[in-house]
């Protein structure tokens, strides 16, 4: 069933613990179910522009900065590439500039996916991240055709390594 109602599925990685634990959830579904999968990382030009341009970062900072996040996003794609070939899994990655959220829902919607993977694990307290999605969160939530889920799977480590 979940073969003729998912085909592709994306997750979006930043580089913390959730983001990482929505890859490995999406590797696993792609294993089981035979699915497509594409990682991708978004480097916040916007934020860098907005803080250069409110004279919070220099030229030479901002370019840096850029570069300092490019690389970061890019060992956190390899990373994930890493964990998908541990599974006989192949991924496809991508790294990004520009607006977080709208960078990932054009992706995914230039993709094609059925699905949008959001690391959801916010601690321990769920109450507290109800009221504290970031606004990326929010505005994916409300602008990507594409649905999201947001992965929030305990032990998914565990499930991960026995799979």
């Amino acid at each position: 069933m979940a073969r003729d109602f998912f085909k592709k599925i994306i997750v979006a990685v930043n580089g913390s613990e959730s983001s990482i634990h929505a890859a490995m959830y999406g590797i696993m579904m792609a294993k089981s179910y035979n699915l497509k999968i594409k990682a991708i990382f978004v480097v916040d030009t916007a934020t860098i522009k907005l803080l250069s341009l409110n004279k919070f970062l220099i030229d030479e900072e901002k370019y840096s900065y850029e570069e300092r996040l490019s690389s970061d996003g890019e060992n956190y794609l390899k990373y994930v590439e890493r964990l998908a070939q541990s599974k006989g899994v192949k991924i496809e990655t991508e790294l990004l500039k520009g607006g977080v959220y709208s960078e990932i829902v054009r992706e995914a919607e230039n993709y094609e996916a059925d699905l949008l993977l959001l690391g959801g694990n916010r601690g321990q307290n769920r109450k507290i991240y109800r009221t504290s999605a970031s606004d990326n969160e929010k505005n994916i939530l409300l602008s990507s055709s594409v649905p999201v889920l947001f992965v929030n799977k305990p032990e998914i480590d565990r499930l991960f390594k026995n799979l």
